[in-house]
């Protein structure tokens, strides 16, 4: 997002102990509280762009979604189905756009959507990416007009709170409609019964603040401390990455099981897994998180992530969430949709319009509506490198010998093992993704460890 001398300030009334310098919490309006939890609906690939234009210097790392996001970049159009499918990655769209158009300040604006035919009505498909094949096998990159879809939600009605009243956010981002009771509470909870060691700040918060306070929510237990005072964002800490909860698991162990088998390349002594070896369907399923918007991913990867603050927003954005689009699973746009789906994420309907248009061509399909069946992301019968952090390569990129002399482990310490995964570990996977920098490691040390021993 640009910025400009236009650029939408909001004013925060920050409460500060000034003997330990920290905030104990700030006073805010309705519409910063609107744009503060749209952090939470932007997808993963989104963030990570945001986050890599903010700091360009030194980009604030996402767990292992930094290195899945480059893997993107790095690899070529050939390696994917079609252009459509690198561009859908790298710009990923949420279902909210439509509500965060309303927000004072949008992280993301989007155009909206927009239709491409590969002629003027030569066809009767259309697609929703310019870099789509018809079937006719043109592109398809001229844009046709649509009917705009009017929000129906009361503009005075805010975006994702209704309460009109000022809220109190804490240093740790919980967030709730004030009160003099409230703040008498939080007042006593941090020590400061003494009023006249506290003081009273006002602050303003733009673009720039706003992309701090996206990375603290990952980094920091005090993130208006480190927005407003320490101006800046904590080194990112990793911690150890647990199970999700037992609901989560007993949810997802109750659907019907569908696996996806890899080779994994396993130190012996220790049994971490250096890297693996797949298909095509586990690199659709990783590629798959980038889409996957920052609420969803907590919701599927279970509850209790001890790092940051992101716990303490997405607990106060389910609590205070008024949106007549809440939703409690995770849903992405049509030409998301692969055949293997382990995780608990549905598409929307295709969308057809009228006659007088045409039907949408899933962009993933050469021309070919498969839309209904859904089809991947990356070129059907590859073979990747997958590393620990989820760096992804094509295999055709490097020799079998180069990596092992990467490893720089003798070849007696080395052994490989067919690991199958179900809805369960995906979702551990995909927890492990936000919350450490061995994602591999952290996810599957359970299929591994109690397997016997092979020699490679």
């Amino acid at each position: 997002m640009a910025k400009s001398s236009r650029e939408t300030k909001f004013t925060l009334k920050l409460v500060v102990d000034e003997e330990r310098k920290k905030v104990v919490f700030a006073e805010a309006c309705r519409d910063f509280v609107d744009v503060l939890f749209s952090l939470l609906t932007l997808p993963m690939g989104t963030i990570v762009r945001l986050l890599k234009n903010h700091r360009k210097s030194e980009p604030f790392p996402v767990g292992c979604f930094t290195n899945l996001y480059k893997s993107v970049v790095g690899m070529g159009i050939d390696d994917f189905e079609t252009e459509a499918c690198k561009q859908m990655l790298l710009h990923p769209r949420s279902l909210r756009d439509v509500e965060c158009k309303r927000l004072k300040l949008n992280l993301h604006p989007t155009d909206g959507t927009k239709l491409f035919v590969c002629s003027p009505y030569g066809c009767d498909m259309c697609s929703g990416f310019s870099t789509s094949r018809c079937r006719c096998g043109k592109l398809m990159n001229k844009e046709i007009p649509i009917p705009r879809a009017d929000v129906v939600d009361n503009i005075e009605d805010g975006v994702f709170v209704r309460d009109r009243s000022s809220y109190i956010i804490t240093d740790d981002l919980k967030v709730s409609v004030r009160s003099t009771d409230l703040v008498l509470r939080k007042l006593k909870s941090v020590g400061c019964g003494d009023l006249r060691k506290v003081s009273e700040r006002l602050v303003e918060i733009g673009l720039d603040e706003v992309m701090t306070l996206l990375e603290c929510i990952f980094s920091s237990n005090a993130s208006l401390t480190d927005t407003f005072l320490n101006k800046q964002s904590p080194k990112r800490v990793m911690k150890p990455c647990t199970a999700p909860s037992p609901h989560m698991v007993k949810e997802i162990e109750a659907r019907p099981e569908e696996v996806i088998t890899f080779s994994a390349i396993v130190r012996k002594h220790d049994m971490k897994i250096l890297y693996v070896e797949c298909g095509e369907d586990f690199v659709d399923l990783l590629f798959t998180f980038l889409a996957v918007p920052l609420e969803s991913a907590l919701e599927i990867s279970g509850e209790n992530f001890n790092f940051g603050c992101i716990e303490n927003l997405f607990k106060s954005f389910k609590e205070l969430n008024a949106s007549k689009n809440s939703r409690s699973k995770a849903v992405l746009p049509y030409y998301y949709r692969w055949s293997k789906q382990l995780l608990n994420i549905i598409c929307e309907e295709t969308p057809f319009y009228n006659s007088s248009l045409c039907c949408v061509i899933d962009p993933k399909s050469h021309g070919r509506d498969q839309s209904k069946k859904g089809s991947g992301f990356v070129k059907r019968h590859t073979k990747f490198t997958v590393s620990d952090d989820l760096i992804i390569l094509p295999m055709n990129s490097s020799s079998a010998l180069c990596f092992l002399k990467k490893l720089e482990s003798p070849t007696d310490e080395i052994q490989v093992q067919e690991i199958s995964i179900s809805k369960t570990q995906a979702a551990s996977l995909l927890r492990a993704s936000l919350m450490t920098s061995s994602a591999l490691k952290a996810a599957f040390w359970n299929s591994t460890s109690k397997k016997p021993k092979q020699e490679t």
